[in-house]
């Protein structure tokens, strides 16, 4: 099953074209969320800010201290204008049940002309108060697409903190020595970081230069065990092989684990993001590569294997908080990122770093908030597996309990990240949702900000709608925001 958005709206663009927005953006919004987390006084562990801020580079050429330096002016560029600056908790509002079972006519009257004919469907919205004013087969389980990234989402910022950060670490059996060689193997070891790139192993490696390294005695050895599990998930749909939206999952991640390369497509020159097969040796020889151009020869070829208990640190990556890797991960829906912290979760809360690890701590997570979970059944940490199952009371449950959490990480309608095309009118401006799309699945889960009657919750999950679900969708949230 292709990962595609299904509608007539959406269809013109293609997988290709959203690869390269995707891809252009990632940076991006990675440092733009890192300046709002900054900007509300985060406290993080790294306690280095650039307070020089310098005109904004092009998005792809962000890196490194540059993008700190550009994250504040990026933030602004991306969210463009906005009166909403700050998270304030939804206030329930008293309605009348005359109002409600208007709103309930309004939104029916919003999905008919998708919901004739549709496979399935599951409906819910949530008020501030946590009651449910909206339900149209909300129990139902139906695949929900990328909405499901909520999931992971919230249940990595509950396990880890907002302020947790990945390590990507360089170590030896020994310091390097005053003549400048590092005897015994330079280690690479991964933490599972979704945000590593090349940039920063080639920032590494210059610090390791510019601290003496000239020699290193045996070779690269990369250390990918801290999380386990095949690379690729085998319920992804075979159509979705070779795509870069489908890349692999691993501790060492590099480049969200694909490669660049220039090819011709339709006639046209252009870069395209492969996945890579075999993560742990291209980043070994990518790392030999490294040090070799920084005339830094090791005496033996590069390789992978688990990295001695005892060794020296000689070089620590931190990734950006949680919180900013979380809001880049929803605002593009970057599927990388969510696999990467599905196995995260895993290890960091029951010890096992793999897909199963991971969802059983989101059961648990929520178990432990009795959130119903009727017919759940997740295969995945991104929503990519058409055979997820998920039920709209669901998210709408979750979202109502964790608003304080997420409600920030998510794009507003209209303006930003994967719902920057949608044609709100009414919501445009009032509503922060996540966006869900496989070749017959359309869905959006958020938050709303009525007219009169507070904040909501909701989740629209259409699945085999032969009409144009998410224009249904963008009717039935402008109706809600008029409530």
């Amino acid at each position: 099953m292709n990962y595609v958005q299904s509608s007539a709206g959406y269809r013109s663009r293609s997988k290709r074209l959203r690869a390269r927005r995707r891809r252009a953006l990632a940076v991006v919004a990675v440092f733009a969320a890192a300046a709002i987390v900054l900007f509300a006084k985060l406290h993080s562990a790294s306690g280095t800010v650039a307070h020089d801020l310098v005109s904004c580079a092009p998005s792809g050429q962000i890196l490194g201290k540059q993008a700190l330096k550009n994250a504040s002016c990026v933030a602004q560029n991306l969210r463009g204008p906005s009166a909403e600056r700050s998270f304030a908790p939804a206030q329930a509002l008293d309605r009348t049940n005359d109002e409600r079972n208007r709103l309930g006519r309004d939104l029916a009257g919003a999905f008919g002309p998708a919901l004739a004919g549709a496979r399935a469907w599951s409906l819910a919205v949530i008020s501030a108060d946590g009651r449910t004013i909206f339900d149209q087969r909300a129990e139902r389980a139906v695949a929900p697409a990328s909405v499901q990234k909520l999931i992971v989402a919230a249940t990595a910022l509950d396990a880890l903190g907002p302020a947790y950060r990945y390590h990507t670490i360089f170590a030896g059996e020994q310091g390097i020595g005053d003549d400048g060689t590092l005897d015994g193997n330079l280690w690479l070891i991964g933490s599972g970081d979704p945000s590593l790139q090349s940039a920063d192993l080639a920032n590494g490696v210059g610090e390791l230069a510019r601290g003496g390294l000239r020699r290193i005695g045996g070779g690269v050895i990369v250390d990918a065990t801290t999380l386990r599990g095949p690379g690729f998930n085998p319920h992804w749909g075979p159509d979705d092989s070779g795509q870069d939206y489908a890349a692999p999952t691993s501790a060492v991640s590099l480049d969200g684990d694909t490669v660049e390369s220039q090819q011709q497509v339709g006639g046209i020159e252009q870069r395209v993001w492969t996945p890579m097969q075999d993560v742990a040796p291209y980043v070994a020889s990518r790392l030999n590569a490294m040090l070799i151009a920084r005339k830094i020869a090791p005496a033996r070829p590069p390789t992978v294997g688990a990295a001695p208990l005892e060794s020296v640190m000689l070089w620590d990556h931190r990734s950006p908080p949680l919180q900013a890797l979380e809001s880049h991960m929803l605002f593009v829906s970057d599927n990388h990122y969510a696999e990467q912290l599905l196995r995260t979760v895993g290890e960091e809360t029951i010890g096992a770093a793999d897909d199963a690890g991971g969802i059983d701590s989101e059961q648990g997570f929520l178990e432990r908030l009795s959130i119903p979970t009727p017919g759940m059944r997740i295969l995945d940490g991104s929503g990519l597996s058409p055979d997820n199952r998920v039920a709209a009371i669901t998210f709408a449950r979750l979202l109502s309990d964790q608003e304080s959490s997420l409600y920030m990480l998510l794009p507003r309608g209209g303006r930003e990240g994967t719902l920057r095309h949608y044609d709100f009118t009414t919501a445009l401006g009032r509503v922060r949702a996540k966006s869900g799309h496989l070749s017959d699945v359309s869905a959006l889960a958020g938050y709303v900000t009525t007219r009169r009657h507070g904040r909501v919750a909701f989740a629209f999950l259409l699945n085999g709608s032969p009409g144009d679900p998410d224009a249904a969708i963008v009717r039935a949230v402008n109706r809600l925001a008029a409530y």
